[in-house]
């Protein structure tokens, strides 16, 4: 943790005024990063994300209900979660959903193809600890295997 102006500062997370805003930084961080882990974020957001993951070390768990296309599995390895993965956002039930990396997790709540609030964790203990939690929502999902050539 630094020290600016002699005490310790940490900045925690970060909340985007718009959607799009959101949209534009994790597809900035996809395009940069390596390994990118992906659990139940609006299909939508998916599809758009899908020309930028080509070539990454990449898992993907879908929403509940779901079922990969061809292009998708041969991107990486893909899942469809077993649990409904929800929050409670000004007073209504709500997807949530991530887009991780190694040092910061964007968090996407949603319902059906809208987009309600996107926001990124920055704290490097945070983040270590929800990517241990993707590992295990990858070990109780349903996997899918690539399709045959």
């Amino acid at each position: 943790m630094p020290i600016v102006e002699g005490r310790y500062e940490a900045k925690l997370s970060t909340t985007f005024d718009t959607i799009e805003e959101g949209i534009e930084e994790i597809k900035r961080k996809v395009e940069k990063s390596r390994r990118i882990r992906i659990i139940n974020i609006p299909m939508t957001l998916l599809h758009k994300l899908m020309p930028l993951l080509a070539d990454k070390d990449l898992k993907i768990i879908l929403p509940i209900g779901e079922k990969p296309v061809r292009e998708l599995q041969e991107l990486g390895e893909i899942a469809t979660t077993k649990a409904r993965i929800y929050v409670e956002f000004k007073g209504k039930e709500a997807n949530t959903g991530s887009v991780s990396f190694s040092d910061r997790i964007f968090n996407i709540v949603w319902m059906g193809d809208q987009i309600f609030d996107i926001s990124v964790m920055e704290y490097s203990k945070c983040v270590k600890c929800l990517l241990d939690t993707f590992e295990t929502s990858w070990r109780y999902s349903q996997k899918w295997q690539k399709p045959l050539e």
